[in-house]
């Protein structure tokens, strides 16, 4: 039975829908490797971005919650890196964050 390997440094390519009025261009795959990296760091520093601004905004509230979920998808666009869209979009990654924590306890 073979094996498979993981390989922590393979390149993630993303497939990038044309755009009317944009115009198509052939890319290297060279180029095609950058911009699908550029896309994917942006997707994931809008993920941490967001998890960030949901534990601030938690841990504002009087009373918070045991749990919360937060549910959002992220397009990846060539010119814009990543953007915030509807989840079940073709050509999205859906992105679902859990937060939990202990109930407080009062002494």
């Amino acid at each position: 039975m073979p094996t498979f390997t993981i390989d922590e440094n393979a390149p993630i390519l993303v497939d990038f829908e044309y755009r009317p009025g944009a115009s198509e261009v052939t890319l290297s795959p060279a180029d095609i490797a950058k911009r699908s990296a550029e896309a994917m760091d942006s997707a994931m520093n809008t993920i941490h971005n967001i998890a960030r601004r949901v534990i601030t905004t938690v841990d504002a509230l009087p009373r918070r919650p045991t749990q919360i979920e937060v549910e959002f998808g992220i397009k990846l666009a060539a010119e814009a890196g990543a953007l915030i869209t509807k989840t079940g979009v073709d050509a999205t990654l859906n992105v679902t964050l859990t937060l939990e924590r202990e109930a407080a306890t009062t002494e």
